[in-house]
């Protein structure tokens, strides 16, 4: 009885504090800080599907309760360079930065500098060569416990032995791009080679919780990133799957550091991450076997 009575009270008390939730948004007043520079994108070499330009977006952090988007940079001054040759990136809208001249080359690293708001970033990635798709197919699955029924796209690569290589994948359905940001994702979509060094992977599923139907296009594709990347985007999985998760908790309210360093002011850091990757992709159409 004991027992029972404790259950009693614990639920009662769940009850008592779930029912009085209050919407307190519009009482809470936070100070606003200086605005930072925010890069989102790099450079990508995709030898199946050619870009013809590559484009870096530049836009600054914003108030924590607004509902607006976050404002676009216009007026930085943004170059790309290998050690050798420099490519100036011109902005056409958006915050968004675009060069067609450039076709990033394996093992290059790349340094961009952004001169903005009277300070100057810097920071570098470089590029590693993707393994090939060794084949490329869909299977049509059950439902289970935690995926539903349908056809789920899948490849087989091998890894080059004795390097240690990170891969990032990315999915479309019908050229949609598809995710779905839990913590799981920290560990399928982006993976290291540490436990299948030069082994031939078979059945790489780029993302079990997506499936497809009858007549669906269905594009993936496996990245190449280099291991400073690789631990940018766990945390940032982690930290954007939780959030609102009851048994985890929200993520704590910090920035996830990025790969750009303020030449001028090392207090104010820009947020993000400029990148290098080479692509392998391959697209299928889901057709009744």
């Amino acid at each position: 009885m004991k027992n029972i009575a404790n259950i009693f009270v614990i639920i009662i008390t769940t009850l008592f504090f779930t029912s009085c939730e209050t919407d307190v948004t519009n009482d809470i007043t936070l100070n606003d800080a200086t605005p930072r520079l925010v890069i989102n994108g790099g450079l990508e070499r995709n030898t199946i599907t050619p870009l013809t330009s590559q484009q870096i977006q530049l836009t600054t952090t914003a108030s924590f309760l607004t509902t607006e988007d976050q404002p676009f940079i216009s007026n930085a001054s943004v170059t790309v360079t290998n050690g050798t040759n420099s490519w100036v990136f011109t902005h056409i809208g958006n915050g968004v930065y675009q060069n067609s001249e450039i076709t990033p080359e394996i093992g290059n690293t790349y340094t961009i500098t952004i001169n903005w708001n009277g300070e100057i970033y810097e920071g570098f990635d470089t590029l590693i060569e993707v393994p090939q798709f060794d084949d490329f197919y869909f299977e049509f699955e059950e439902e289970t416990l935690v995926t539903d029924a349908g056809y789920f796209v899948k490849f087989d690569t091998t890894d080059p032995i004795n390097i240690p290589n990170f891969y990032h994948y990315r999915l479309f359905k019908n050229d949609e791009f598809v995710i779905v940001p839990d913590p799981g994702n920290s560990e399928v979509l982006i993976v290291s080679d540490k436990f299948f060094d030069g082994r031939q992977r078979l059945g790489v599923n780029p993302n079990d919780e997506i499936a497809f139907e009858i007549g669906d296009i269905a594009k993936a594709q496996q990245l190449s990133i280099s291991e400073s990347y690789f631990d940018f985007l766990t945390e940032l999985f982690i930290q954007t799957g939780n959030l609102g998760n009851p048994i985890i908790g929200n993520p704590p309210p910090a920035s996830i550091r990025g790969n750009l360093i303020n030449l001028s002011n090392s207090n104010n850091r820009a947020l993000g991450y400029f990148y290098t990757v080479d692509i392998e992709e391959d697209t299928i159409t889901i057709t009744e076997n």
